[in-house]
């Protein structure tokens, strides 16, 4: 519903929450844009800098679009990214079984333990914001 309290609720993208403390050592305030990257990939985001969130701690939230409100990437020169890009594919042996629809191999995000979204990052914050606005050029341009 769009009322006021409500509106208040979101900022309008992507968010990461972090500790006041681990802020504080990289140099983030709320509202910066912050970049989570490792060897699987990278993601831009809002920093929402609180004291419920436990040292050392990453939290964000799923299925956020990462193409609206939503800065490239200084890493990968992409648009930021979404939760799953820093996160791995871990194949559940299961589902490699074939012959029956329930049994056969779809590949998902799905891994041997329950904490298969939990990952380690590297955050930083974002030191110049690239809406990747540009004018296309050659192939990529729209056909008139």
């Amino acid at each position: 519903s769009d009322n006021l309290l409500m509106l208040t609720l979101n900022r309008g993208g992507p968010v990461v929450w972090l500790s006041e403390t681990d802020a504080a050592k990289a140099g983030i305030v709320d509202n910066d844009w912050v970049e989570a990257y490792n060897s699987n990939g990278a993601l831009v985001a809002r920093a929402v800098v609180s004291q419920r969130m436990k040292e050392g701690t990453l939290y964000m939230y799923h299925a956020q679009e990462k193409i609206v409100n939503v800065p490239g990437s200084e890493t990968t020169g992409q648009r930021g990214g979404i939760h799953n890009s820093v996160t791995r594919a871990i194949t559940k042996p299961t589902h490699m079984i074939g012959g029956y629809a329930q049994l056969s191999y779809g590949f998902n995000y799905y891994g041997t333990v329950g904490s298969n979204r939990d990952e380690f990052v590297v955050l930083r914050k974002v030191d110049k914001v690239d809406w990747l606005e540009k004018p296309l050029k050659g192939k990529m341009e729209a056909a008139e």
